[in-house]
């Protein structure tokens, strides 16, 4: 029986509604390391070419996974970058932070739809986007729930790292209580082009209304979800109290929200998880521990 994905680690509950939680992932839980991998690859945009047609030769299907990269698939991985302060600025590093992040919002955050959940490669000029991370919704009721989504990592040895002082002002000022609410509007509005299923336009209509007519967080309640990614063991309290500090402006913002702070300790380092996905990806039946990974 498979392990859970992501083990909680730490939990602050003495400022609910707000929810600070830290977990740590373990990847050898086949359902999410698949859909991580699976999400890494799409990130990069790999296109069927790439791709062996027929499984049984491969050895791929030991793993579980339901494709493997042939030889123009593994010659389109990208390099694996030093373990060094420049890490998280890596694409390829930023691609799997951001597919780590969405599935431990989908593990934790029962019933969450992530309506266009795509990460935005960021090596493709026309790839990039300058808005929100991610949005998402819960339905609950016949109620709905709007998830603001920014997703950051970090190597820093402070505490908190410099990044979350940043994505507060990203989530905080920039959007939920800015002047004008044209950052969240884009998004929605983004997302609401990109989905391919009628009920998720027509929530995100309902959001896209909701926000132009100032009565967003009446009807609906907003969840600012900040995802912080760590190295293993590197992940502190402290991380969290930026957003801790500020929880009463949330609720004061012009959009009032909850915050729903996750911190992930990835299984080693960056690049020790990048190298996992690419020999995943590449057909290798992945087998070490953390131990074993952490001795190298």
């Amino acid at each position: 029986m498979d392990s859970e994905p992501f083990n909680l680690i730490k939990e602050k509950t003495s400022h609910l509604p707000h929810r600070f939680r830290a977990y740590r992932h373990d990847w050898t839980n086949g359902d999410c390391w698949r859909a991580v991998v699976d999400g890494f690859l799409t990130a990069r945009r790999l296109t069927a070419a790439a791709f062996y047609g027929n499984m049984t030769d491969t050895g791929f299907l030991k793993i579980g996974l339901d494709k493997c990269l042939n030889a123009d698939g593994r010659a389109q991985l990208p390099p694996t970058p030093p373990e060094d302060s420049n890490v998280t600025k890596n694409p390829a590093i930023t691609d799997m932070t951001e597919v780590l992040a969405l599935e431990v919002l989908k593990w934790s955050e029962s019933g969450i739809v992530l309506p266009y959940p795509r990460v935005l490669h960021k090596e493709f000029f026309s790839l990039q986007h300058h808005g929100i991370d991610s949005l998402g919704y819960i339905e609950q009721n016949g109620e709905f729930t709007l998830y603001v989504i920014e997703v950051m990592a970090s190597v820093d040895s402070k505490h908190p790292p410099k990044t979350v002082k940043d994505h507060l002002n990203q989530i905080l000022p920039d959007t939920i209580n800015a002047a004008s609410f044209d950052r969240l509007l884009k998004e929605l509005q983004t997302i609401h082009d990109e989905s391919k299923d009628d009920k998720d336009k027509n929530v995100l209509n309902g959001f896209i209304v909701a926000t132009l007519n100032g009565s967003l967080s009446q009807n609906q309640a907003v969840i600012a979800s900040p995802i912080l990614i760590r190295r293993f063991n590197e992940f502190d309290e402290s991380d969290w109290g930026p957003f801790i500090a500020s929880k009463s402006e949330f609720e004061q913002a012009k959009i009032p929200s909850t915050v729903l702070f996750i911190a992930v300790e990835c299984h080693d380092t960056f690049s020790g998880l990048l190298d996992l996905i690419k020999q995943s990806a590449s057909g290798a039946n992945v087998s070490k521990t953390v131990s074993e990974e952490g001795e190298k």
